[in-house]
Parts: C-alpha cells; structure tokens; sequence
C-alpha cells in the first residue's frame, strides 16, 4: 500500500516519514486534525518526538492529508492491530514467522492448507507489507504449537526463504 501512497510526499521528505510512521501503526487522522490510536489521541509532540522532528511538520503532515482526497480516504480510516507474535506462545498458542523468497506468490495459501490438513486452527495471520517493512514476513499464530515435523515440511515449500519459531 505504501508504493500507492509515496508519491505524494516526494517532495517532502520529513513528511514522508510521518506519513509512513503513521501507516505502519495504523495511526488514524481524523477530520478535526487529530492523529489518533484507535479512540486515543496521540499528541503531535509525541510522533514529533519519534522521529525527532518538529512538531509544526506533523500538523503539515495530516493538513496535507486531508487536503488530498486519496490520502485522506485511506489515513482517516486507519486502526491499530493487536500482533501476537510476541505474546502467543505465552497463552499456549503457536506462533511462527515466514520469510518468503522476494516474490513468492501464494505462501500463505500452502501454508494455511498445511496447516489446516493438521487440523490445526490459525488465529491470527500478519502479513508486512514488503513497502514498509524492507524484509517483510509472514507470521502466522496457531491454536497451539506446530509439531517439528510439519516446521520442516513448511521449510521445504517452494518461495520459503526462512522459517523462524517464538
């Protein structure tokens, strides 16, 4: 989604930064020119503080978003996601990271359908955007822990790089 949105701050390279900080936690910019999580207001100061940069750009930052329809349509509609990929094996479930080969169509698609012939239940699956995030992965949260046996079989899948287990 990144690629889609860039563009539009080529020419501000600080505000690039905020815009994308903004995407990535899915810190929303509502109508009254508040950066928001969820229902809580983040102060301009804090992002400012982030990115050690001046406050006065953020306000630049969300004015220009919602000045430009197709930012506005997709930052004021932002939400926070619970990631359990550091929490899970806490509260029993199974949680492993996929990084795919650059490219690599339809991992989750051969991951999920091995999983499932398992008959083991995905909770939660986090793909990053390969934009955002520059080696983008692929986690995945079971029910419960995935046996050694099916690790290797997912490893041996065409387009896996790296299969890492938390």
């Amino acid at each position: 989604m990144w690629g889609k949105l860039e563009h539009y701050f080529d020419e501000y390279p600080v505000r690039k930064q905020i815009a994308k900080l903004l995407l990535k936690y899915g810190l929303k910019v509502s109508d009254d020119m508040k950066i928001k999580c969820g229902e809580i207001e983040v102060p301009y100061t804090k992002i400012a503080k982030a990115l050690d940069v001046d406050r006065r750009v953020v306000k630049e930052t969300v004015t220009m978003i919602l000045k430009i329809p197709e930012l506005k349509e997709v930052y004021v509609n932002l939400e926070p996601t619970v990631h359990m990929k550091f929490v899970g094996r806490h509260v029993g479930y199974g949680v492993i990271e996929i990084e795919p080969e650059p490219r690599a169509i339809g991992i989750l698609a051969k991951v999920a359908s091995k999983i499932a012939d398992r008959g083991i239940n995905i909770i939660q699956v986090v793909a990053e955007d390969p934009e955002l995030y520059p080696e983008a992965t692929l986690t995945i949260i079971t029910e419960k822990p995935i046996p050694g046996e099916l690790i290797n079989e997912l490893s041996k899948l065409e387009g896996v790089k790296r299969i890492s287990i938390y």
